[in-house]
């Protein structure tokens, strides 16, 4: 199972430290040798839409990146992609409608969907929001989505979904948590408490 240190991109700011683009490119180039990928979680782009897409560009060119910028529309997959992202993420606390998901998909295949909870799936549609997670997993499955990401109060679930209709499954959740995740067979755990991610020397 791989290891995916989650970055958090907010302004001008990544790991809760201002960064110019040469300090940035710095820090990544440091991860990248020990990690293979990261995952980019852009704050800016969830929350207001306005994703930093000159700041993920450096890390895009530095490694290969999981990048979230807060895709609502089907066609701002094409904004999150020109950045170099491995895969753009969409989210169901973000993602206007599955309609939007069958628009970006047409648009790209390097989509990662990923499940928000909040006492249940978050979403706007009610397609996508309080669904069971297999239920909703049958339908991204038959868009052509073969990416999911939970956090840890799916896992289980994202596993059923994994061993029945074959998607790579990421699972948030903290290291002290590895074993239990690399059990239920998921391919990669996102997470913030990696070595290297303070930004120090």
């Amino acid at each position: 199972m791989q290891i995916v240190p989650r970055l958090l991109l907010e302004g001008r700011t990544l790991l809760s430290r201002p960064h110019n683009r040469r300090s940035m490119k710095h820090l990544v180039s440091g991860l990248a040798d020990e990690y293979e990928r990261v995952y980019l979680a852009d704050e800016d782009g969830v929350t207001s839409n306005k994703p930093q897409l000159d700041l993920a560009q450096v890390v895009c060119d530095e490694l290969p990146t999981i990048y979230e910028g807060g895709i609502r529309a089907g066609q701002n997959i094409i904004d999150i992609l020109m950045t170099g992202a491995e895969s753009a993420v969409i989210g169901t606390a973000t993602v206007i409608s599955l309609d939007d998901l069958r628009g970006a998909f047409k648009l790209s295949e390097n989509i990662t969907f990923k499940v928000d909870y909040r006492d249940g799936i978050s979403g706007f549609d009610p397609q996508i929001a309080g669904r069971a997670l297999i239920d909703l997993a049958r339908d991204v499955k038959e868009i052509g989505i073969d990416q999911m990401l939970v956090p840890i109060e799916l896992a289980e679930e994202g596993a059923r979904a994994k061993r029945e209709l074959g998607f790579t499954l990421g699972v948030f959740a903290p290291m002290s948590q590895r074993e239990r995740i690399e059990a239920l067979g998921a391919d990669y755990l996102v997470t913030d408490d990696v070595r290297g991610l303070d930004g120090d020397e």
